[in-house]
């Protein structure tokens, strides 16, 4: 995991060379492996979202289920600016945050012991960047098809999923049982996940939503909703 911080330190620097901007305290904290990141591992995401297109706004909340590698009782959770995270609760228990930019150090109530499983509830909301051209200018995708009806979906790899929904957004730590996305649109839509449809449409008041699961582990930037006609 060392190697793996160093290679993505090196990755950060060089791009930044490479495009005229200099290495930010920002760009440090999202690529490094911080004493907040190290002591816990992503066992699975349950990622839920509702987009309104016509605000270009979402809303939702991940629930985190991850396993306590070390004593710990601060979290790094990244999500990225002007996305804010609305209430935080470990099984079930509120606990409080604060805001360093494009993390969040999550204050546990207690210290975590090594060995145990727990989820964490994060819900999130507010309007994400827009992707300008993607995928090479990433985010969030208001588009319409060809017949004047919307279309979204999300380009993240570059901008790194906390773009749209907190996680641990460092390529080091994939959710070892996979993740869940399930997606709530007007039922005039359909939303595609990834993986496969685990549970059929349920539908109510106007809308429907849609649950897809994959198994396997996946990056952060593959969980990708598509939303359209």
């Amino acid at each position: 995991m060392k190697k793996f911080a160093l290679l993505s330190i090196i990755t950060l620097v060089l791009a930044g060379v490479g495009n005229g901007q200099a290495l930010t305290r920002q760009d440090t904290l999202r690529g490094t492996l911080t004493p907040e990141r190290s002591w816990w591992d992503v066992l699975k995401y349950n990622v839920s979202v509702e987009p309104d297109f016509a605000t270009k706004t979402i809303r939702g909340c991940n629930v985190i289920t991850f396993k306590v590698l070390a004593e710990g009782s601060t979290m790094q959770i990244d999500l990225q600016q002007p996305m804010q995270l609305d209430t935080a609760a470990l099984d079930g228990e509120v606990v409080q945050f604060e805001r360093d930019g494009n993390r969040f150090l999550i204050h546990l109530n207690n210290h975590l012991r090594a060995g145990t499983t727990v989820s964490l509830r994060l819900a999130f909301s507010g309007k994400p960047k827009e992707a300008r051209n993607p995928p090479w200018d990433g985010g969030w995708i208001w588009a319409h098809d060809r017949k004047n009806r919307p279309w979204m979906s999300v380009a993240c790899e570059g901008l790194g999923a906390s773009v749209w929904y907190p996680c641990k957004d460092h390529q080091s730590d994939e959710p070892d049982n996979g993740a869940s996305l399930n997606i709530t649109v007007a039922d005039t839509l359909m939303a595609v996940g990834n993986g496969r449809l685990s549970a059929s449409p349920s539908n109510a008041k106007g809308k429907t939503t849609y649950s897809w699961t994959v198994t396997n582990p996946i990056n952060n930037y593959n969980l990708i909703p598509y939303i359209g006609k």
